[in-house]
This record gives C-alpha cells, structure tokens and sequence, in this order.
C-alpha cells in the first residue's frame, strides 16, 4: 500500500479580493431562479405588461394624429405628471403583487436553504465573513428584482421617446430616468431586506414566504381597518405599499397636462399620504436597517450552532 504525506500544510495561494467573493455568491443566486419555468414567466409577463400598455399608447397617438378630437387624451396618456410611470405601472396593485411574488419565490430561499443544508459552516470556513454574506444575498434579490422593475420601466422610458408624444427637453427626459430609477429602488430595497429577514428565520423557504405575504396583507388589512375606526391620517403609514408608493411620487417633477386651462374638470395629483417625504423615507429606512441587523444576529446565533 502507498503511504501518503497527509501532514497540516498551509495554504501558500493567493486570496481573491472581497468584491470577486461577494459576486461568487451573487452569481449563483442570480442565475437559479431563471431554471424555474414559473419564475421565468412571470419575469416574461412583467415585459409583456408593459409591452400592450406600449402598443395601446401607440394605437392612441396614432388615432390622435388623424382626428384632432382625440388629441387632449393622448396627451393626457402621455404627459400628465409622469402619470405612465407611475399610476399606470409602479404603484398599480397588479404590480404590487406581481414584485410582492416574485420576492417569495426568489428570496425566501436564499437564507433558509442555506440554514437547512448547513451551508453556513461551508461559508464561514473562508474568507467570507457575515457581512460578505448578507451583502451579497441582499444584492442578489435586489438586482433580481431590479429585473423586473426598472427593467420594463426603461422599456416604457424608450417607447414614450421613440413615439414622440410629449415634447420634452434633455434635461426633463433625464429627471424622469433618474425618478424612475429612484422609485424602483425605493420598490425594491426594503423589500429585499424584509424578505432577507423572514428568509433567516426558519430553515423552511415555504414558511418564510408565508411570513412575509403575511406582512406584506396585514399592512395593508390594518390601514384600511384603522383608517375606518380612527380616520387618523397617520394610519396610512402601516400601509407597505402606501408608503412605497407616495415616496416614490416624490421622485417625479410635476408637469401638468398642455390643456389644463381648458379644462372643466382639471385632474390632481393627490398625495397617497397626508405627509411629505421625510416619515415615509424614516420609516421604510429604519425597516431596512433592523431587516439586516437582524439577519446578521440570526446568522451568528446559527454559526453558534443555537
């Protein structure tokens, strides 16, 4: 028999830099959803969406250019207050529940997978330590959901500037790119985190997407049930999707529609909560920061095998 030297040998390689480690964590967790069929259509369907709104606006404006009379409804379509961006995608509630999906189906596994297989032992063993890690879950369902919303969004963004329906100058187009931008990150972010959060407290994936639709309802069942019980305007806070959504209207310039002035019954732009900014960006802020406080404690109390 052959004898071998199985002798303690350090390793003399040279060690990859933080940001190569984050991505060999990243990569995988960015490339497992698109194997799922189910996950793969509804990423379809959010383009497709966006896609029928772009032919029906399309159809519109062409019918504009060849009767007058229909002239004042396309460029409401078009130009009133960003209004395609926002009422028309972002905060709509079909969307909602589309992202509201799509953050289960993604990122309810990546930590509760990871605590079931034991896969932390595996991790912690190198040169990755927790805040590596929870980065690097956090920007994989971050850009995974940044797919689906600032993806269409910059679709949409194309088609208004391919059909011309609103005379805008560079300096306006690049204010709604950079508002677009910002309200999907405003979706997304604490989402993420939430998410993250609910992930690492059961090794069951099922059990923490359960968590956060949980959530996700009972904010909203809550603030429609205080709102009729106290008709307080701060109820509208407990609203996740409220909150999301009014802070992103902050992102947008306010540009009225050409006609206004002819107009007997003018639109608005209401305000989703009787608030400005600062409670709302409080708020889903401080959500944020506790979501990956905690999954930083659930993942020491995991190394420590509690």
């Amino acid at each position: 028999m052959a004898l071998y030297d199985q002798s303690y040998a350090p390793w003399t390689g040279a060690a990859t830099g933080r940001l190569a480690r984050i991505a060999a964590i990243v990569r995988p967790g960015l490339v497992q959803p698109f194997r799922n069929l189910w996950i793969l259509f509804m990423v379809f369907f959010s383009f497709v969406l966006v896609a029928a709104w772009l032919i029906f606006l399309l159809s519109v404006a062409t019918a504009a250019a060849k009767n007058p009379g229909i002239e004042a409804l396309s460029r409401m379509l078009f130009a009133w207050g960003n209004n395609i961006y926002r009422t028309k995608f972002f905060n709509t509630d079909f969307f909602s529940m589309i992202l509201m999906t799509l953050s289960i189906a993604v990122g309810a596994p990546l930590i509760s997978n990871d605590l079931r297989h034991n896969a932390l032992l595996m991790y912690f063993s190198k040169t990755i330590t927790r805040g590596d890690y929870v980065l690097a879950k956090f920007l994989t369902l971050v850009i995974f959901l940044l797919l689906v919303t600032l993806g269409p969004a910059l679709l949409l963004f194309a088609g208004q500037i391919a059909m011309g329906g609103e005379r805008l100058t560079t300096g306006q187009r690049l204010a709604d790119l950079r508002a677009i931008t910002l309200h999907s990150l405003i979706l997304v972010v604490p989402m993420s985190a939430v998410v993250l959060a609910c992930s690492s407290v059961t090794k069951r994936a099922y059990v923490a997407g359960i968590l956060w639709a949980t959530i996700f309802f009972a904010s909203l069942g809550f603030e429609r049930l205080l709102t009729d019980l106290l008709e307080e305007d701060w109820c509208g806070l407990l609203s996740w999707t409220k909150l999301t959504g009014h802070l992103g209207d902050f992102c947008y310039e306010y540009r009225p529609p050409p006609d206004l002035g002819r107009m007997k019954n003018p639109p608005e732009l209401k305000p989703q909560l009787a608030f400005g900014w600062g409670p709302p960006f409080l708020i889903l802020s401080a959500v944020t920061a506790a979501s990956l406080a905690w999954v930083r404690l659930r993942l020491r109390s995991a190394e420590a095998g509690e």
